[in-house]
């Protein structure tokens, strides 16, 4: 009875943050899977709340709580791999239905081509195959591109990998056009504490809702 009870608060205080977003922005931009990358001028949304009162309840894998049309920009950053590709679609469709005629979304995430690249030891950076060993804790510590492969699909709940053509692919599957990668932007904050790594694990599409 409590946990009903509490889910109902929590549903009626998301409503009136939302609706005051709403009604403070002429612009809007909606992040999905903010986690503690909290922007200024944004609807901050995550699955967790991360003991932030400034980040939104929204599970990407449903249904947003927004009205049509309603958003410029939807961002998000090392989110979608999280979900199964099912998952991922029905995110994306959602993602079209909120943003406004001719809004743009932007995703970043973990780039399988670079990771396939690993093999070509003259193409990489050998100083990443060891950090990244360190960093995902395996069940082999040996700095090999094997073990970050498969420690890397397994990490953090990780689901779906894409590379470039394949988020392509999810994009305009899911309706977008003018689907094109550009370069890494000041929204990208993964691994803002190497930044020499950064490039070799993110790639950045943008995509537009047709006018």
């Amino acid at each position: 009875m409590r946990q009903a009870l509490r889910n109902v608060v929590r549903r009626v205080q998301r409503r009136r943050l939302i609706a005051r977003y709403l009604e403070q922005n002429e612009v809007r931009k909606l992040q999905l899977g903010a986690a503690e990358n909290v922007q200024a001028g944004w609807l901050n949304t995550d699955l967790h709340g991360y003991g932030r009162r400034d980040v939104v309840y929204l599970d990407a894998r449903k249904p947003f709580p927004l009205p049509d049309a309603s958003f410029d920009l939807v961002y998000s950053e090392h989110m979608i791999e999280h979900l199964t590709y099912a998952a991922g679609q029905r995110c994306l469709r959602e993602s079209l239905r909120v943003l406004r005629p001719g809004g743009t979304i932007r995703v970043a995430t973990p780039s399988l081509e670079r990771l396939a690249a690993l093999y070509g030891h003259d193409e990489v950076d050998p100083r990443y195959v060891e950090w990244a060993v360190e960093t995902l804790d395996p069940e082999l510590d040996a700095p090999l591109p094997g073990v970050v492969i498969n420690n890397f699909f397994r990490s953090w709940g990780h689901r779906f990998v894409y590379d470039p053509d394949t988020l392509r692919q999810a994009l305009e599957t899911a309706g977008f056009v003018a689907v094109q990668e550009v370069p890494l932007g000041e929204l990208e904050r993964h691994l803002a504490e190497t930044p020499e790594f950064r490039a070799l694990e993110t790639f950045v599409l943008e995509a537009k809702r047709a006018g």
